[in-house]
């Protein structure tokens, strides 16, 4: 009987096929991990974002009262909140850059 003719494949996987299973499992591991570690780190840029632009919101509202209480110091107060509000736009950076 040629060997070409023998069935192959029985009831239980073979060596090849269990190496396959388990390196598409350790795939799909690496995988899942991944997406979790890209899911923080998303997470964690969107909060750094939403807490910059409130907080650069605040440093708006609080210009424009104190320009009110004191017109005349009106360059020396928008000046501060300038380097506030790049402050603010220097930590949302670095938080997308971070890993």
């Amino acid at each position: 009987m040629s060997s070409s003719l023998v069935p192959t494949g029985g009831l239980l996987p073979s060596t090849l096929d269990r190496q396959v299973s388990r390196a598409l499992a350790r795939i799909d591991g690496a995988a899942l991990v991944a997406s979790h570690q890209d899911q923080v780190r998303l997470d964690r840029v969107a909060t750094t974002t939403e807490r910059g632009m409130v907080r650069a919101a605040q440093l708006g509202a609080l210009e424009s009262v104190l320009t009110q209480g004191a017109p005349q110091s009106a360059g020396y107060i928008h000046a501060v909140a300038c380097a506030g509000a790049i402050g603010i736009a220097a930590v949302v950076y670095e938080a997308g850059r971070g890993s």
